[in-house]
């Protein structure tokens, strides 16, 4: 299913189902846009139509469900976090044997990133590592591009924060014909390379993980401004209350619908 806000369409599948969709084609290009990426394609269109390109879109962050839910067309499978979206892969990667590219971060932070995932999987195959401050434009871009061809990754995981990593892989991910799915995941390495320390799991269930970041980091105030534009956007674009309640209507009965099915599948004798 998808869902439209801000003119971006959202897939609405969920962490494992999102996983085997990256998988289940040709070139994956996945992305995790929140509330502060849609924000800056609302005052940016080329970022928008840049967003757009993927192959894979999925909600990261409470202000996404809410505008969602604001809509009228709330997100069935929840909140896909880019973090988790990323281990979910790591995990199957081990699983599958793929071969998987950790690119960005500062001095040291992909190999560390690298370490650390393969002492939780030692399955997995981790087919290189490069730190994320090169020149995207120049030689250095052309050295790494035939890096990865000689490494010949299948999974390639990009850290340069937003849009930087989405223009990279945008720019560069047809020249790199053995990646079967590229995505940008932010400070994703400074997590696993224990650089940073992730909001606790009782402040990302209650949708504040924006909130605990800004405590630890209050840099990140700055970005308050477009999280209440962003909100107050949503909240204009609401529909009329009568168009909601029948909303709302549809999305319980397909639920029961989905349900059903499940019970259907689940009751099948072994």
């Amino acid at each position: 299913m998808k869902i439209r806000i801000c003119g971006l369409d959202f897939d609405d599948i969920g962490t494992e189902r999102a996983v085997r969709e990256a998988f289940a084609g040709g070139q994956c290009f996945a992305v995790t846009p929140n509330a502060l990426m849609l924000e800056d394609c609302l005052r940016v269109p080329a970022h928008l139509r840049l967003l757009a390109r993927a192959s894979l879109t999925l909600p990261d962050g409470a202000g996404i469900l809410r505008a969602a839910a604001k809509s009228g067309t709330p997100f069935v499978h929840g909140r896909v976090a880019g973090i988790d979206f990323g281990e979910a892969l790591i995990r199957e990667s081990a699983r599958r044997g793929e071969r998987v590219f950790l690119l960005g971060g500062g001095d040291g932070i992909a190999r560390r990133a690298a370490e650390a995932l393969r002492a939780r999987h030692p399955s997995l195959t981790v087919a290189g590592t490069y730190w994320g401050y090169f020149d995207r434009d120049g030689e250095e871009n052309r050295n790494l591009v035939g890096i990865l061809r000689a490494c010949r990754p299948t999974v390639l995981l990009v850290c340069l924060g937003y849009p930087a990593q989405e223009e990279w892989i945008a720019a560069n991910l047809s020249r790199l014909p053995s990646v079967r799915v590229a995505v940008g995941l932010g400070g994703s390495f400074d997590v696993w390379a224990g650089k940073v320390h992730r909001a606790p799991l009782l402040w990302q269930r209650a949708g504040l993980e924006w909130a605990w970041r800004m405590l630890r980091e209050p840099h990140r105030m700055e970005n308050l401004p477009a999280l209440l534009r962003f909100s107050r956007l949503s909240v204009k674009n609401a529909p009329p209350e009568n168009v909601k309640m029948h909303m709302e209507a549809n999305i319980r009965t397909n639920r029961l619908n989905e349900n059903n099915e499940n019970d259907k599948i689940s009751s099948k004798p072994l």
